[in-house]
C-alpha cells in the first residue's frame, strides 16, 4: 500500500481526520510517498509486568567537568531547561573515579602529614551553613601505574616514564593490616602490553619501597590478561621467573635462555617488604601506609645477547608514548599540587540548592578505588549532617573498565561499607557501576564480556568480609554501541535484545538493577545528537522500567557542545550550547524525554502498572518496533510505540477489543519535526519542531511514521 500524503502543520489543533492518515500528515510539508507495513497488537491489561514512579524510577546523571563550567552548568537558566525534558532525581557521576584520581568532596580537610601538605586525604565532614560546598576537585595519584584511563585520559604510568625518581605504588588498603586476609590473597600485579608480541629473555626492574619478597615474571601472547589470577590459563611462567626471595634495589633477571616472543609481560606479586623509603627533602615517613604493599620505580623488558648488549622493548617516557602499562591497583597518596584542573565535580550543596534535583532523593557516588574509607565515610556524614536527601549510595565506578580484580574491589568495597552503616544505618548501599554489561562483542577481552563470575567473586570477598548484607542492589552503565561510525538503521533493531539479554543475565541475582548512566554510545557521535538517538533513549528508558529495573538515570543532561574527539561529531547531550546563544538548543533526546514523561507517563508522578504488549511481527521484523504498555495512576492507558524502520510507516491494528476511548491524545516524532546538518563542529538542527499532538476518534487501526515516537493515550 503507498499514500501520498500532504501540508499539514497540525499546530497544536484538534484533528478529527480518519485513522489511517492522521500521523502520517502530523507535521509533513510537502509531498512523500510511504509504503506501510501491517501490524497487529495484543494488549493484556490483566498482566501486570512491572510498577514504578516515575519519581523514583527515571531521572538523569550529573557528572564532573572541567574547572569553571560546573557553576555555569548548574545555573538558574540552565537548570530550567534541563527540567523542562520532565526527568526527576539525579545520579551523581564520579569522573575522579575515572580519572585514577582522589576526590577532595570538600576542599576544606585534613592531609595525614599535615606540615607538608601531601599523604592521605580526608575532607572535612562537618558542616559549614557559612562556607557550602559549591565545588570540588580531582587530584592525580603521582604513584599511578595505568598508562590510560577513562576520564580525560592525559595521565600516564610511573613504571616506565623514565624518571627512576617517580614510581607505582599498589594500593595499601589491599594488605593484611585492613582486609585482615593474607597478603597472597590480594596479590597485586603490573601488566605491559606491547602491542604485538616481542622478544624477551630478561627483565630489569628498578624496585622502591616497599618492594617485593616473592613475585613471578609471567608472559601471554593473547586472551583475557587483567583481573589478577582467574584461572584462564593465558599466562605462563618464564622458566627462571619465579623469585622466593627478593632483595629489592636494581633487579636484572634471566628470564630464559632463548628469548620468548611475548605480547603481555606481567610481574605477579604475593609477598612484601614492608619497608619505608626515605622521600627526598622529607624525613623517613611515619604512616604505616607507605610500608604496605609494592613499590616500582621502572621497568625495562627485551633481549640480553650474548655480546652482552640488551635490547629493551619498552618505550620509556613520560606520556602516551610509552609502553602501555596497566597495574592492579594505586595508591591514593597525593600531595596539594595535585590538583587535576581537568576534573572538576558539582559540590554537595550545589546540587542540592541549584533546584536540579526537583527535591527528590539523588544517587550519590561513593569513592572506592582511588580513595580512602575514611574520606569515604566523611562524605556520608557530611550529607547526613545536612539532611540532603540520598536514596542510594553507589559505591565505585566502573572497576571492570579499570581492570579491577573482584576480589580487590570487595575487599575495598568491604571497607567503605563497614564505615558508612556507622554513619547511616538505613542507606542502601550498592554498585560497583559497571562499564556495560552486555556480552555481544565475542572480541573483546575488557569490557564487554559475561560479568557474571565477577559478580559471583566479588560477592565471595563480601562474604569473607562479613560485609554482603551491605550490598543491596546491582548499578550498570549501559552504551550498546561503540561504533560510531555504524549506521543507526542497522544499529537500533539490535537494541531491545542486547538489554534484554542482559537483564536476563542478571535477573537471578535477586538484586534491584540500576541504570547509573545510558545513551547510545560512549563515545561522542552524530548519532547522540541526532534522530536515532533519542529513539535509542526513549526505548532504553521504557525497557528497562517495563522489564522490572529499579530507576534508570539518563547521561546527557547538561548542556553541552559538539564533541568530534571520536572523529564523528556530536556528544551524549539533549542541550546544545552554541556561543553567542542566550539559551542552549533542545536536541532531538530533549524532545523526546519530554514526550516520555509528559504524554507517555504521568508527569506528577504515582504508580505506574506497565503491562504485556505483543506483535504479530515476526523475527527480523519484530525487533523494528518497540511497544510499551502503561496504566496511570489516573486509571487512563497510554501506549509507547517506537518505530526503527527508516523507511516504512507501521499500520497499528489492535484487533476486535476496544481498549482506549473513543477519543485520544495522539502525540507523534519524527523526521517530520527533526532533521539534523551534519557540518563537524558547525552541525546543528535545521529542522526542530516539538512532538506534534492531535485529538482522534480511535478507530481499528492507526499509522505511525517512519523512524518515529509515537504516543496513543486516552483523553
Amino acid at each position: 500500500m503507498r499514500l501520498a500524503l500532504h501540508k499539514n502543520n497540525c499546530l497544536g489543533g484538534v484533528l478529527r481526520f480518519i485513522p489511517l492518515l492522521l500521523l502520517l500528515v502530523c507535521g509533513v510539508a510537502g509531498a512523500v510517498e510511504t509504503s506501510v507495513k501491517d501490524v497487529r497488537l495484543t494488549m493484556e491489561t490483566n498482566v501486570v509486568l512491572a510498577k514504578f514512579d516515575p519519581r523514583s524510577a527515571l531521572g538523569a546523571g550529573i557528572d564532573g567537568h572541567a574547572e569553571g563550567e560546573c557553576l555555569q552548568m548548574l545555573g538558574p537558566q540552565s537548570v530550567r531547561q534541563m527540567l523542562g525534558a520532565g526527568l526527576g532525581p539525579i545520579s551523581v557521576r564520579l569522573r575522579t573515579e575515572l580519572a585514577v584520581e582522589a576526590w577532595h568532596w570538600n576542599p576544606k580537610g585534613k592531609w595525614s602529614d599535615v606540615k607538608n601538605a601531601q599523604g592521605y586525604w580526608i575532607s572535612e565532614a562537618k558542616p559549614d551553613s557559612a562556607t557550602p560546598i559549591l565545588l570540588s576537585y580531582g587530584y592525580k595519584l603521582p604513584r599511578r601505574g595505568d598508562t590510560l584511563d577513562e576520564a580525560n585520559d592525559d595521565g600516564y604510568s610511573m613504571l616506565d616514564d623514565g624518571d627512576p625518581k617517580t614510581f607505582w605504588k599498589s594500593n595499601p588498603y589491599l594488605t593484611k593490616p585492613y582486609t585482615g586476609e593474607l597478603d597472597s590473597h590480594h596479590s597485586q600485579w603490573v601488566v605491559l602490553d606491547f602491542g604485538k608480541p616481542v622478544p624477551i629473555n630478561e627483565i630489569r626492574i628498578q624496585w622502591g619501597e616497599p618492594y617485593a619478597k616473592q613475585f613471578v615474571v609471567e608472559y601471554a601472547t593473547k586472551g583475557r590478561v587483567y583481573f589478577g589470577g582467574h584461572p584462564w590459563n593465558v599466562w605462563k611462567h618464564f622458566p627462571h621467573g619465579t623469585i622466593e626471595q627478593g632483595r629489592g634495589g636494581d633487579q636484572d633477571l634471566r628470564l630464559s635462555q632463548d628469548p620468548i616472543k611475548a605480547r603481555y609481560l606481567r610481574i605477579w606479586m604475593t609477598e612484601g617488604s614492608g619497608t619505608i623509603a626515605s622521600q627526598e627533602g622529607h624525613q623517613r615517613s611515619r604512616d604505616q601506609r607507605d610500608s604496605l604493599g609494592y613499590a616500582i620505580r621502572e621497568i625495562s623488558a627485551g633481549v640480553h645477547e650474548a655480546t652482552g648488549i640488551f635490547h629493551d622493548a619498552v618505550s620509556h617516557a613520560p606520556g602516551h608514548e610509552q609502553t602501555v602499562t596497566y597495574a592492579s591497583s594505586t595508591d591514593p597518596w597525593h600531595k596539594a599540587s595535585d590538583r587535576d584542573p581537568k576534573v572538576e565535580q558539582p559540590g554537595i550543596d550545589l546540587l542540592a540548592r541549584c533546584g536540579i534535583t526537583r527535591n527528590l532523593p539523588m544517587m550519590l557516588a561513593v569513592p572506592v578505588l582511588y580513595d580512602t574509607p575514611e574520606n569515604a565515610s566523611a562524605l556520608v556524614r557530611y550529607v547526613e549532617g545536612k539532611k540532603i536527601p540520598i536514596s542510594r549510595y553507589e559505591l565505585g565506578e566502573e572497576p571492570d573498565g579499570q581492570r579491577v580484580a573482584p576480589e580487590d574491589f570487595g575487599a575495598l568495597y568491604a571497607q567503605v561499607s563497614r564505615r558508612i552503616r556507622k554513619e547511616v544505618l538505613q542507606g542502601i548501599l550498592g554498585g560497583p557501576s559497571f562499564v556495560t554489561v552486555d556480552v555481544d562483542r565475542k572480541d573483546d577481552e575488557t569490557y564487554r564480556f559475561d560479568k557474571r563470575w565477577w559478580i559471583r567473586d566479588f560477592r565471595r570477598e563480601l562474604a569473607d568480609q562479613e560485609e554482603g548484607q551491605n550490598f543491596q542492589f546491582l548499578s550498570f552503565e549501559w552504551y550498546p554501541f561503540d561504533d560510531v561510525f555504524g549506521k543507526e538503521a542497522e544499529q537500533l533493531p539490535k537494541a531491545y535484545e542486547m538489554l534484554e539479554r542482559a537483564m536476563k543475565r542478571l535477573r537471578p541475582l535477586g538484586l534491584p538493577l540500576v541504570i547509573g548512566e545510558a545513551n547510545y554510545s560512549v563515545f561522542p557521535c552524530q548519532q547522540e545528537v541526532d534522530l536515532g538517538g533519542a529513539l535509542l533513549n526513549t526505548e532504553i528508558a521504557a525497557q528497562f522500567l517495563c522489564k522490572g529495573g529499579a530507576t534508570h538515570y539518563y547521561y546527557g543532561y547538561e548542556p553541552n557542545t559538539l564533541d568530534g574527539s571520536s572523529g564523528s561529531w556530536g556528544n551524549q547531550m539533549m542541550l546544545m550550547d552554541r556561543e553567542g546563544q542566550k539559551r542552549a538548543v533542545p536536541l532531538a533526546t530533549f524532545h523526546a524525554l519530554r514526550l516520555l514523561t509528559h504524554e507517555w507517563m504521568n508527569s506528577k508522578g504515582g504508580e505506574h502498572q506497565a503491562l504485556r504488549v505483543k506483535s504479530d511481527l515476526s523475527a527480523p521484523q519484530q525487533n523494528l518496533l518497540s511497544a510499551f504498555l502503561l496504566k496511570r495512576p489516573e486509571g487512563k492507558l497510554s501506549l509507547l510505540l517506537i518505530n526503527k524502520d527508516p523507511s516504512h510507516a507501521l499500520q497499528i491494528s489492535f484487533g476486535t477489543s476496544k481498549i482506549f476511548s473513543s477519543l485520544c491524545h495522539l502525540t507523534t516524532y519524527s523526521a517530520n519535526q527533526y532533521l539534523w546538518k551534519e557540518d563537524a563542529s558547525h552541525g546543528n538542527p535545521v529542522q526542530n519542531d516539538p512532538p506534534c499532538t492531535a485529538i482522534m476518534k480511535t478507530g481499528q487501526f492507526i499509522i505511525i511514521p517512519p523512524w518515529s515516537i509515537s504516543v496513543l493515550r486516552d483523553r
